[in-house]
């Protein structure tokens, strides 16, 4: 087991649900300033981590599919599923959808036993998303922590939710209680993970290993292809933007049973399906320049400790995005008498703008040093993703704030003002995302990836070419025959200015 990382989540969790009781027992004031820490309460920070850890497992799944795919299709398989089950598991801690689901059910199939009692519902998903984990536990060496992260998890979400709507505001400590027990599961589940990869440090290079044994071992290309994961990350950010779009559009006034779906869609609003998947671009680049810091790192690069800064800077914008810190800084810089953030009446609210810009010009400055250090699409790709998230999140936000408060823009300006700012945000991640994982060199060998930093020398196709070389050695020193010359046996056409030997 990973100790420094189950240490370091262990305890992240432990202080959050500390700050989450004592706000649920004593009531501190100001209110508003201590909600920031409450569980039980929307846009928190308590429920960004919980989210950003399932998160963080669902990505490390996909690399423990990565890993283990030369190994057989069978653990390929159950580690995508335990990446779609985390990640979902993600949207429901975020987004509170298992909240709504026997509320939509109901809509549909009318009262039932299994709609008005949602327990049970809630109990066969539950089973749903736990079983590739379940099944993955019996072929690990860590299965027995994976079973115990597992019944951790499901006694806090089913404890908490329970608590919360037996017995309403009287147990909120009880409540709060649960969702600590809740996020020391999905600690679990994310040590056991990154233990599952087995990483070592090889001498310009990081080794990952998969922990499951070899079941039906097939070859597969040397060089992983990334375009599967590229198009499902273009195809949710496009498709999210389309749906809001023509959603907001077409039912301006929806009625109360479609209101909440309209919401829960609208890439205006906050702690929903757009949010969660915005939090999770920037959370997946977060985790992309940690990768590409440990493997500049592991291969001595100059800069390597840049990556880590922008890394953390990243998991700050996605805690920014879900809590919506600025609008709450926004509130305290703007004057005496003036609008509020999200204020309806036409009034300019987005006075966050003004400390927002002075974050960017820092944001940019640790960047640009990165920069220096890069060559190639890295640079590019890092230089262009940060200039299209901050043109589209302080300077068409500010426009937009100034075209609002005028009353010039109309309905639909404004719908298509802030789905294009809300898509360039996403696509500025996306480019971000990028960068990072053009840094690193992905190379499968015989029990293994090796992951390869090339963001300040070589580019990856010249690693490409230097690793065809090296497997094309080590098949001729495998089977001599490959070595021996070919003799032709017919007519020979002479190169010009080419004397023959001897």
């Amino acid at each position: 087991m990973n100790r420094l990382l189950l240490v370091v989540l262990v305890t992240v969790t432990t202080a959050l649900t500390a700050l989450s009781l004592v706000v649920a027992l004593v009531r501190p004031s100001p209110p508003a300033l201590w909600a920031y820490v409450d569980v039980l309460e929307p846009y928190n920070l308590p429920t960004w981590f919980g989210a950003a850890v399932l998160v963080l497992t669902a990505l490390v799944c996909l690399v423990d599919a990565l890993v283990a795919a030369a190994r057989g299709r069978w653990g390929t398989g159950l580690w995508l599923a335990a990446a779609g089950a985390a990640a979902v598991a993600s949207l429901c801690v975020a987004t509170g959808l298992h909240t709504r689901i026997d509320g939509l059910a109901r809509q549909i199939v009318g009262t039932t036993p299994l709609t008005t009692d949602w327990l049970l519902p809630a109990v066969v998903v539950g089973i749903l998303l736990t079983t590739p984990f379940a099944l993955l536990a019996r072929r690990l060496p860590q299965g027995r922590w994976l079973v115990a992260a597992l019944v951790t998890f499901g006694v806090g979400a089913l404890g908490g939710e329970l608590l919360a709507r037996t017995l309403g505001d009287g147990g909120r400590a009880l409540a709060a209680l649960a969702e600590g027990v809740q996020g020391l599961g999905g600690a679990g589940l994310l040590v056991v993970a990154v233990t599952a990869l087995g990483a070592t440090t090889g001498n310009s290079e990081v080794h990952l290993v998969s922990g499951l044994a070899d079941e039906a071992p097939r070859e597969l290309p040397a060089v992983p292809r990334r375009r599967a994961f590229w198009a499902v990350l273009a195809a949710g950010t496009l498709a999210l933007s389309v749906v809001s779009l023509v959603a907001t559009l077409a039912l301006p006034a929806p009625g109360p049973k479609l209101a909440q779906w309209i919401g829960y869609l609208d890439v205006n609003r906050e702690g929903n399906l757009p949010t969660w998947w915005s939090v999770g671009l920037l959370l997946t680049a977060a985790a992309a320049h940690l990768a590409a810091g440990i493997g500049g790192r592991a291969a001595r690069a100059r800069g390597a400790m840049g990556w880590l800064v922008t890394a953390a800077i990243l998991a700050g914008m996605s805690l920014d995005d879900m809590t919506s810190i600025h609008e709450r800084v926004g509130d305290l810089v703007r004057p005496e008498g003036a609008a509020a953030a999200g204020n309806p009446e036409g009034d300019f609210s987005f006075y966050w703008v003004v400390p927002g810009a002075g974050v960017a010009l820092l944001v940019a400055v640790a960047v640009g040093l990165l920069a220096l250090r890069l060559h190639g699409r890295p640079r590019r790709l890092l230089v262009t993703g940060l200039a299209v998230l901050f043109f589209f999140a302080l300077g068409l936000e500010g426009v937009q704030g100034a075209v609002l408060a005028s009353g010039s823009g109309g309905r639909i300006g404004e719908i298509l003002g802030y789905h294009l700012e809300e898509l360039g945000e996403n696509l500025g991640a996306l480019l971000l995302l990028g960068a990072a994982a053009s840094a690193l060199a992905l190379r499968r060998r015989d029990d293994g990836v090796d992951v390869s930093y090339v963001g300040a020398g070589d580019t990856v196709a010249e690693h490409d070419a230097l690793f065809a070389a090296e497997q094309q050695a080590a098949r001729i020193a495998g089977s001599p025959t490959e070595a021996i010359p070919v003799v032709a046996t017919g007519p020979v056409t002479r190169l010009r200015g080419v004397r023959p030997a001897g």
